[in-house]
């Protein structure tokens, strides 16, 4: 049953689906008319207010250096999976498997571990790993499900926004964010780190596999000539190296000992950091330490300036999706933020939480549940974790605090979170760096992610209950 339901929704994603950038050119079209429709009327002029409120959201200077961090972490997950190391493990991992199923369920469970460690790792990891699994496959002769693997890549996604580099709950475990005098500082104990959380990554890390290994067998196969390739993606999109002979210039570009003046400064950082009592003021595990951590992390494993420089200089080309259509789901967020339609969303969903309360029913994981709902259809429009976090944060934890409703505002950044991972299966904006490497469309991998998140939809609530 659930390969029969994966192909329809695949056959359907083919038919329907657009590019990714007709997707985000579709939605701001949506919104700016639902903003038009919804404009408080004491703002002024609907037309004018909404195309201002489009403007600006353009160029929100908060969000554009958002857009840079964003920018930053993909690179950064780039030269991580690019790495040696890492390249050399996804090729040994690449042909652990001897069925398609098995195929589709390694790549599944390789890259959603890596998305709970660094979401730019786990799609440029998982990308690449999907990619070697193809030329193993090409290699043996064996056609594969070619689209189902790079599908699997993408589903292992679904786990980021609980995992160490989740926006949300970076940004409120750090002092001075937006909204520190509605819910003060929210540690990660309290968000990643809580239970619930821990529960639904563990249970997600087991159900991607099994539900995408389900999908093989009714999913069409990709004739092995057909396959990529051996060679790496990284090997093909890099610069030649430079090449200096025994100059001094050439040596200081690949010494691996120049490396360390920077290392060594980086580490006493992050001991600092991450050790409680040993910076000055209180500090906590937040979006910018999980930047600078897998920076220079990626600088160690490259061991060389220069390596690292061509790493990223391969790497800032698979950024220019976010370069492009960041600034129009920014737009987009203006335009929801400014009409009041996210608030009208949330006060939807804060009755129907206390009009089931009126009746007997559980207000609180009602409204953990509307929220995360809420977050959903909201992430179609607004993509970013971060952005979206911009945009909904502070009616999500000022609706928490309602006298009837009482959430934990740990949980309710959750709720969110959840939301926003839950429907980037559904979304291609995250997938622009995974198809430049895999070389595929998003209508053939959209469909089975779309079924993906139909059938992991019941986790979610039982994560929202605890």
């Amino acid at each position: 049953m659930i390969a029969r339901f994966g192909a329809a929704c695949a056959r359907l994603a083919q038919h329907w689906v657009p590019s990714s950038f007709v997707f985000t050119l579709l939605l701001s079209a949506v919104v700016l008319i639902a903003g038009w429709c919804s404009w408080p009327r004491e703002q002024g002029a609907a037309l004018s207010g909404v195309l201002e409120a489009w403007y600006r959201g353009f160029w929100s200077k908060d969000l554009l250096a958002f857009a840079f961090q964003m920018a930053l972490m993909l690179v950064a997950g780039y030269a991580l999976a690019d790495a040696p190391l890492t390249r050399t493990g996804l090729r040994r991992l690449a042909g652990a498997w001897r069925t398609p199923r098995q195929a589709v369920a390694l790549t599944a469970l390789v890259a959603a571990a890596l998305s709970w460690c660094n979401w730019g790792l786990g799609i440029l990891g998982g990308a690449f790993l999907a990619r070697e699994v193809g030329a193993v496959a090409r290699r043996r002769g064996q056609p594969i499900p070619y689209a189902l693997v790079v599908a699997a890549a993408y589903g292992g996604f679904l786990v980021w926004h609980g995992g160490l580099s989740a926006s949300a709950p970076l940004s409120v475990a750090q002092p001075g964010h937006p909204f520190e005098e509605i819910a003060g500082v929210i540690p990660v104990r309290e968000t990643l780190f809580a239970p619930s959380n821990l529960f639904l990554s563990a249970a997600l890390l087991v159900a991607i596999p099994l539900i995408l290994a389900s999908m093989a067998s009714a999913a069409p196969l990709t004739a092995a000539a057909d396959l990529p390739a051996g060679a790496s993606v990284a090997d093909a999109g890099r610069p030649p190296q430079t090449r200096g002979g025994a100059t001094p210039a050439a040596w200081m570009d690949r010494s691996g000992a120049l490396a360390w003046l920077v290392l060594l400064p980086a580490a006493a950082v992050l001991a600092l950091v991450l050790v409680p009592g040993w910076w000055r003021g209180t500090r906590s595990l937040d979006l910018n330490t999980v930047l600078f951590l897998c920076l220079f992390l990626a600088f160690a494993l490259h061991r060389s300036p220069a390596a690292l420089a061509r790493s990223f200089a391969a790497g800032a080309s698979e950024a220019g999706g976010i370069l492009l259509q960041f600034p129009f789901y920014f737009a987009i967020a203006g335009v929801m933020q400014e009409s009041g339609l996210v608030a009208r969303l949330a006060g939807v969903g804060v009755s129907l939480a206390l009009a089931a309360g009126a009746a007997g029913g559980p207000v609180r994981w009602i409204f953990l549940v509307q929220t995360w709902l809420i977050a959903a259809l909201v992430n179609m429009a607004v993509p970013s974790g971060g952005g979206q976090w911009a945009v909904q944060g502070e009616i999500v934890l000022r609706s928490a605090q309602h006298p009837e409703i009482q959430a934990p505002a740990g949980q309710a950044v959750m709720a969110l979170a959840y939301g926003d991972e839950w429907t980037n299966l559904a979304q291609p904006f995250w997938a622009l760096a995974l198809l430049s490497v895999t070389r595929m469309q998003a209508r053939d991998i959209l469909g089975y992610t779309l079924a993906l998140m139909v059938l992991t939809g019941p986790l979610f609530l039982i994560a929202l209950a605890f």
